[in-house]
């Protein structure tokens, strides 16, 4: 017991603490650069985009809409946040902070999302499927989903 917990211990992360908060300082920082104010984090948009990364990892999928027929705005909806305006950037298989904020803003949509100063609020989650396996189209497992909620509240 003591031997596997220590070797438990000694693995390396999936998902390193604190990988969201890396990618709102990346997110803010270009944010910044752009004219823009900071994103805040908020605990609803949180949750919309923990839960749509789980089911990406869960089901074997990846896109905006769920296998459920979801769009971000019901997910957001979903969780009591009212807003004016709301968009999301998905990725997935990169396995740190900086690759999938670099490979968002490399994206026009995503990039727009980004630097939008409209949007004031939002929610970042990453889920990590160890068993993942290849979505069709895909010759390896993704493993990592990364899902980012921005919002201007009511």
């Amino acid at each position: 017991m003591l031997l596997s917990l220590a070797l438990a211990w000694a693995l390396p992360a999936p998902v390193a603490a604190g990988v969201e908060d890396s990618v709102l300082a990346g997110v803010n920082d270009a944010r910044a650069r752009a004219g823009c104010g900071p994103l805040r984090m908020n605990p609803k948009l949180t949750a919309a985009a923990k839960s749509h990364a789980r089911a990406m990892a869960e089901q074997n999928f990846f896109g905006h809409t769920g296998k459920d027929g979801s769009r971000f705005s019901n997910r957001i909806g979903r969780q009591g946040y009212s807003y004016r305006a709301a968009a999301e950037n998905i990725a997935a298989g990169q396995k740190s902070a900086s690759q999938v904020v670099g490979n968002w803003l490399k994206s026009a949509g995503h990039r727009r999302n980004i630097l939008n100063c409209r949007l004031k609020e939002t929610g970042i989650a990453v889920v990590y499927q160890p068993d993942d396996a290849p979505i069709r189209g895909q010759r390896q497992p993704l493993r990592y989903y990364w899902v980012q909620v921005f919002a201007t509240p009511r």
